[in-house]
């Protein structure tokens, strides 16, 4: 598919101009060649907004992101795009979405702010920007997946710290059907002796904590009779009460019934008397 040229700039939250702390808050986005201007804008999960600024009320927020959104509708529609590469009018408005994305990313005083304007190349404006807002606003380098990378990441420098790691190594296991790779695999002998899995629980969600917690448990009851016996998950949960925590908890009941010991991945100690039993 033909690339396009786009521009872009970050939308952000910035009510204290004298300490000059913002928050990004969504993306808005021009292909000129396409007459495209769009944006996406975070209107619902402001708790990080509330959290970070708590001597802004949670009403102004909300009413702020409410008005600005409507604000955005307006100028995207007087550029014209239908979201399909056809403008909705039939007189040509040349340059008129560029126009419009310069005039609306220009730096001014005010509450909404905006980063300097990026580039980039794409064959779909629509995907980018769901891309660009993924990352930048709802932070999708921080997600199940990367925290859990840290984790591994601990594990391993507490390790080589007790300069076992080389009797830990990267090991897959399968039934013929399914099969799962496991980061630390103690082995003894050339048999495998033990698992050890860092897991992450505390996503944003109750139910994504269950869905990661029960994608785990499945993967031992599949493999247990080719797996060995003492398998240990070294997991991080949510902070806070919450019906998170109670997801969490459910989680590790499930883990423990399975016959999994589970321990504290924060706690060190827990984690060196899991590697050492």
């Amino acid at each position: 598919m033909k690339k396009h040229a786009i521009s872009y700039a970050i939308i952000r939250f910035q009510p204290h101009v004298e300490t000059e702390e913002f928050a990004n808050i969504g993306i808005v986005l021009v292909a000129p060649r396409m007459s495209y201007l769009d944006f996406r804008l975070e209107t619902k999960r402001l708790g990080r907004l509330t959290s970070f600024f708590d001597s802004v009320e949670a009403a102004t927020i909300r009413a702020v992101l409410k008005n600005y959104h409507a604000e955005l509708t307006r100028i995207k529609d007087i550029a014209g795009h239908n979201g399909n590469g056809q403008t909705r009018f039939e007189f040509k408005l040349t340059d008129n979405a560029d126009h419009l994305f310069h005039a609306l990313t220009k730096d001014r005083e005010g509450i909404i702010r905006f980063s300097e304007v990026r580039f980039a190349m794409t064959d779909s404006p629509k995907n980018k920007l769901d891309e660009l807002f993924d990352y930048y606003v709802g932070r999708n380098f921080a997600s199940s997946v990367y925290r859990e990378g840290l984790l591994e990441r601990h594990v391993r420098n507490m390790l080589k710290l007790r300069e076992i790691d080389r009797n830990f190594k990267k090991r897959s296991f399968n039934d013929g059907v399914y099969s799962a790779t496991f980061p630390f695999v103690e082995i003894v002998d050339d048999k495998p002796v033990k698992i050890l899995k860092p897991i992450y629980l505390g996503q944003d969600d109750p139910t994504r904590i269950l869905d990661h917690g029960n994608k785990w448990l499945f993967t031992i009851n599949r493999l247990k009779q080719v797996l060995p016996r003492h398998i240990v998950f070294a997991v991080e949960g949510p902070t806070g009460p919450s019906l998170r925590q109670r997801a969490f908890r459910e989680a590790i009941d499930q883990f423990r019934a399975s016959d999994i010991q589970v321990v504290d991945a924060t706690k060190e100690r827990e984690l060196l008397q899991a590697v050492d039993s």
